[in-house]
């Protein structure tokens, strides 16, 4: 047999459940402006003098048969502004570098104890462009180097949204989504604190599988780098060769 519930005791309940769904509502129709959201993200590292962003980092790799596996790096991220740029990968097999510095650029290989050099624009900006451009180089963490990277994001965006909020590593972060016409970006922004990331994925449109790069990233805001101190020296016996630009190799 059903209890019969007091009519005052239906009315509050209706009321409760009522205003449980408007709150929820409200919630929901005053959530964060995920451009917005990019905006602060990318007002904060301008706003860094020096930082250094270290992580792991994830990559997909599509085989023959059609396996998708993963292989996986640890990567480090040092910025002293104006002009200085140090990134680190290092993978179980090989360490590989890429360094801006006072006008240079220079990409190194610790297997073969090889690296490359040429003249660059001075300005971290300039040296991202040049490195990206002309050069062809491809790294995730290279978006975080200037603080134009909420512009350099949302470029060639199509659409961007926002998925709520996420744990990740004991933190909260807000969840935007950046679809292009060839990669889908995803970003974990701090909801506490500096609004940095913390997470990034990448996934590529034009790969069967959708081959995605993931990487965690740890940020230190206020890290002790020297002068000079992400300045390249050439190990011993280190050899130098030459790399062309993708430009030239075009042209050929």
């Amino acid at each position: 047999m059903f209890r019969r519930i007091p009519s005052h005791s239906f009315r509050r309940a209706v009321i409760a459940l009522l205003t449980c769904g408007f709150i929820a509502n409200t919630a929901s129709a005053q959530e964060p402006d995920p451009r917005e959201l990019l905006k602060r993200m990318g007002a904060a590292v301008a706003g860094l003098d020096s930082y250094r962003i270290s992580g792991d980092a994830y990559v997909d790799a599509r085989l023959d048969a059609g396996l998708i596996i993963e292989h996986a790096s640890e990567a480090t991220l040092s910025v002293r502004k104006p002009d200085s740029v140090r990134i680190t990968n290092k993978s179980s097999e090989d360490v590989k570098e890429l360094f801006f510095s006072a006008g240079q650029l220079t990409v190194y290989t610790q297997s073969k104890n090889f690296y490359g050099q040429t003249e660059i624009p001075e300005g971290v900006e300039a040296a991202l462009d040049y490195a990206t451009d002309e050069l062809g180089l491809d790294a995730p963490m290279l978006d975080f180097v200037t603080g134009e990277v909420a512009e350099r994001l949302l470029a060639e965006a199509t659409n961007v949204e926002y998925f709520g909020t996420s744990l990740i590593r004991g933190k909260v972060y807000e969840h935007v989504v950046i679809r292009t016409p060839e990669i889908d970006i995803q970003l974990w922004i701090a909801a506490e604190g500096l609004p940095l990331p913390g997470k990034m994925a990448l996934s590529a449109k034009w790969d069967s599988g959708s081959p995605r790069t993931v990487v965690f990233m740890e940020w230190d805001a206020d890290p002790d780098i020297p002068s000079g101190a992400l300045a390249f020296e050439p190990p011993v016996g280190a050899v130098r060769i030459s790399f062309e630009s993708v430009s030239s190799a075009e042209e050929r």
